[in-house]
């Protein structure tokens, strides 16, 4: 059987984006929610609702208020693990290394890998993150790279199926690390999503424009 989800990252409270995601919603199994939805609880509240299919996971752009809502939902996939159909689980693990704005949801390294190790991942994982891993679809602005070498360790280790984030807002595309495929989804913001099919644990990755 296919499973269809819709994955987005760094809608950053853009409501075209919104409105635009909430039509697509219906047409798929589940909806991934990668980080820096909102600062602004309202519009968090407001995210959840419109998605009860959906897995979140916090960015580092999120306010700690919002986090504490969004902690609250039964979608708030930060740290848990859920079976899914089709023999697959979905893990999360949100926030990202530090970085040079100084946001509420950055996280040193060693905090980063002592909590994904505690986390339940496997081959057939389908793993949500909100940071890159170091030195894949990285690059920031003045090609800075600001991955998690955490991150990295962990896919390294693990070999979950896949691994979906956001956060470097220049980049997007899909790439093979081992046997994870990675996804690089592009800013909502930018009105970017993506869809992708899972049948067989073999994923494809279509990136949308949301209209």
């Amino acid at each position: 059987m296919r499973m269809k989800i819709l994955a987005f990252s760094d809608l950053h409270e853009e409501e075209a984006a919104f409105e635009a995601l909430k039509e697509l919603a219906p047409e798929y199994d589940h909806v991934f929610v990668c980080g820096d939805i909102s600062r602004n609880v309202s519009f968090a509240e407001d995210v959840a609702k419109a998605f009860p299919n959906s897995f979140i996971v916090p960015g580092n752009w999120d306010s700690e208020r919002v986090n504490d809502l969004l902690a609250a939902s039964p979608q708030w996939l930060h740290g848990k693990r859920v079976e899914l159909k089709n023999g697959l689980n979905a893990a999360g693990f949100g926030y990202s290394c530090p970085t040079p704005f100084h946001t509420f949801g950055e996280r040193e390294e060693d905090g980063i890998y002592e909590e994904l190790s505690k986390l339940s991942i496997d081959r057939n994982t389908l793993l949500l993150l909100h940071c890159p891993p170091k030195g894949h679809f990285d690059q920031g602005m003045l090609g800075r790279r600001i991955g998690s070498e955490s991150i990295l360790k962990i896919i390294n280790e693990r070999q979950p199926l896949a691994a979906f984030f956001g956060h470097a807002h220049e980049v997007m595309g899909t790439a093979k690390l081992g046997n994870t495929t990675l996804v690089k989804l592009p800013p909502a913001n930018s009105m970017r999503a993506c869809s992708l099919g899972i049948r067989d644990k073999k994923i494809t990755v279509e990136f949308i424009t949301l209209r």
